[in-house]
């Protein structure tokens, strides 16, 4: 189990505030008494939007778009590419397109 990272709450209208609003986005380091500190800005959460009837009405609509036989194609790649390295499979996959 993860242990969460702690969280330090900044006044947005202290300097330091003020400076990550600054930032553009950009990392930021933090230097105190010669140690250095990157901050980034962490992403927006992709849970903070989830509705699991939509989820569940996607699932409904694509279930079943793969024959059993495409299935196993797949799966077959799959696990082809794992014994002999992606790469080299990339590259014959590429190299039969042209």
């Amino acid at each position: 189990m993860t242990k969460e990272p702690l969280t330090i709450t900044i006044d947005p209208d202290s300097e330091l505030g003020r400076a990550l609003d600054a930032t553009d986005g950009l990392s930021v380091v933090l230097e105190r008494n010669g140690a250095r500190f990157r901050v980034t800005r962490d992403p927006d959460d992709p849970l903070a939007n989830y509705d699991p009837d939509k989820v569940r009405t996607g699932l409904r609509t694509f279930a079943g778009l793969l024959t059993p036989e495409e299935g196993e194609r797949i799966k077959e790649s799959i696990y082809r590419g794992r014994e002999e390295g992606t790469g080299r499979l990339i590259g014959r996959e590429v190299s039969r397109r042209r």
